[in-house]
């Protein structure tokens, strides 16, 4: 059998099982670095920003932290309704 009969065998019997759903694959292993990748980067970022904590702190003791009361309304209601839904 020549090589070029061999290949149209080859593939026409891949073709049959392809058919016959026996090939279907999936080949996850770049994303599955690119999410390692990821997650890691997460794990770096600070849950707690430091400096921020640190300003709002210096706001409050020198008596300059302001305070948007419809802010914390709306957050308050956003909560509440929140709670309702769930």
């Amino acid at each position: 059998m020549s090589s070029s009969a061999k290949s149209k065998t080859v593939t026409s019997q891949a073709a049959a099982q392809g058919a016959a759903g026996t090939t279907d694959k999936v080949e996850l292993s770049g994303w599955k670095d690119e999410v390692a990748r990821l997650k890691e980067k997460a794990k770096a970022i600070p849950v707690v920003d430091e400096k921020k904590i640190a300003r709002v702190k210096q706001a409050i003791d020198s008596g300059t932290y302001e305070v948007d009361i419809r802010l914390v309304a709306r957050d308050i209601l956003k909560s509440e309704l929140s709670d309702e839904i769930s």
